[in-house]
């Protein structure tokens, strides 16, 4: 009885070992839960995410990142705007002073004192003015 008592302490804790041993590479100040197969993680005081494989997908550049919403997420380099999409790629570049919410496809953004719309795809559909 007592060996198999010792025998599954031993394979519980090779569970364990294995899967803290899945963790993602080291090296990061803050590795945030993961939510839908992602984390956050930060470095240095800036933000980046990486995959449940440890890759970086979002590099850790950013000031700031927003919270998820449709598919892209805002994100801030010296109090300049833009956004990525879930690949991490800048599909409307960090340039905008300021960028409102989206409604109806649009959002508000200033540059220079300028303002204008964008649409979701980052195209400037007002002109800044």
């Amino acid at each position: 009885m007592r060996g198999v008592f010792l025998m599954m302490i031993m394979l519980l804790s090779m569970a364990v070992f294995a899967q803290k041993s899945k963790k993602p590479a080291s090296g990061y100040d803050v590795i945030h839960p993961f939510k839908n197969g992602i984390a956050k993680v930060e470095k240095d005081g800036k933000q980046g995410f990486i995959n449940e494989t440890g890759e970086e997908f979002v590099p850790v550049k950013y000031d700031q990142i927003y919270p998820w919403e449709k598919g892209r997420a805002k994100v801030e380099i010296a109090g300049k705007y833009g956004f990525i999409n879930e690949a991490g790629e800048e599909y409307i570049p960090v340039k905008y002073d300021y960028i409102g919410p989206f409604k109806n496809g649009l959002a508000i953004v200033a540059l220079s004192g300028r303002r204008g719309l964008i649409n979701e795809a980052g195209e400037e559909v007002v002109t800044l003015q």
